[in-house]
């Protein structure tokens, strides 16, 4: 048990403007005396649990586990390359280093594996414009999951790009759309993840 997990749970719960701790666990559908016992330090809780509490109450996970950083603190990640025209993906070069193109913070909140892409030009205009950042998580899954959703995803001859996967006319195919381009239709997707946010310059 960590009594200062806690007490950090209670007062990221009270800065989010939930006064009652019954009344916010009922707001995001958790079970009523697993929270409360969270809250009251007699049960600890997982690094999963964190994460749906800080998203919840817009704190750092990593604050609420462990108190490092401050209530609002984010984690920083690289940016690992540029959305272009045709919304194809171009990784960031050798050159550029390990913190790829530059490191910006994840949204408040967030907790987990995160890449994030730039988006170059006024190409995807207005699905997406210039400047804006797209995050998404790396671990990313089988497209089949992820159908009827915008994704980066890696094609079977190797191209990352950003589409939205819809079926294809074919078993372990999938039509591609993006909005200023035309469909590619019954490509081969090895891996896809599913756009989480998108940052505004």
């Amino acid at each position: 048990m960590d009594g200062g997990q806690a007490q950090r749970l209670k007062i990221a719960r009270i800065r989010a403007g939930y006064g009652d701790a019954t009344a916010a666990a009922r707001r995001f559908g958790w079970t009523i005396p697993t929270y409360l016992a969270h809250e009251n330090g007699s049960r600890g809780f997982s690094v999963e649990r964190a994460q749906a509490y800080a998203t919840a109450f817009k704190v750092s996970a990593l604050w609420l586990l462990t108190g490092e950083g401050s209530p609002a603190s984010n984690v920083r990640i690289p940016v690992s390359g540029y959305v272009g025209a045709g919304a194809v993906i171009y990784p960031v070069d050798d050159s550029t280093g390990p913190g790829g193109i530059e490191e910006v913070d994840l949204p408040p909140g967030v907790y987990g594996d995160y890449t994030a892409f730039k988006v170059r030009g006024d190409s995807n205009y207005p699905a997406y414009r210039n400047n804006e950042i797209i995050f998404v998580r790396k671990d990313g899954g089988p497209p089949q999951e992820y159908l009827n959703r915008e994704c980066v995803l890696r094609t079977e001859d190797g191209r990352r790009l950003l589409k939205t996967l819809t079926p294809g006319s074919k078993r372990d195919h999938f039509t591609l759309i993006s909005f200023n381009a035309p469909p590619m239709l019954d490509e081969r997707v090895e891996w896809a993840a599913p756009v989480e946010w998108t940052r505004k310059p």
